[in-house]
């Protein structure tokens, strides 16, 4: 593990998987919103944990980004045009302009939960 914080417990450790291995929160938004085809929400994501003051808030605290929505890697074959027209910002161009866009942290936290809990039962 890269970083000094204490290693997930047992239950954050499958909120994790769960959600890496399920849709992209970004995509969901941009689906709700009518801007994304459902077809194009990206499943099998990085997880994303959220910060507070620039210190991780702890494992929980975090959500499912696609490779794009996460670390601006293109998808093979498309161009960064394409990317940035269909998928719009990444967290790599700034957080205000990612909030702005998808919500707060806190806002894509209770889908990943929400979206968790529904995949869980399912």
């Amino acid at each position: 593990m890269w970083s000094n914080d204490p290693a997930p417990t047992k239950e954050e450790a499958a909120r994790i998987e769960l959600a890496k291995t399920g849709p992209c929160m970004a995509c969901v938004v941009l689906q709700i919103q009518q801007l994304l085809d459902p077809e194009r929400v990206v499943y099998g994501c990085d997880y994303n944990h959220a910060k507070s003051g620039n210190r991780r808030r702890g494992h929980y605290f975090g959500f499912a980004l696609c490779i794009w929505h996460h670390r601006r890697r293109l998808m093979e074959g498309k161009t960064f045009a394409w990317m940035r027209q269909t998928y719009g910002p990444s967290l790599m161009d700034g957080s205000r302009t990612f909030h702005e866009t998808y919500g707060s942290d806190d806002d894509l936290i209770e889908q990943q939960t929400y979206i968790n809990e529904l995949r869980a039962t399912a």
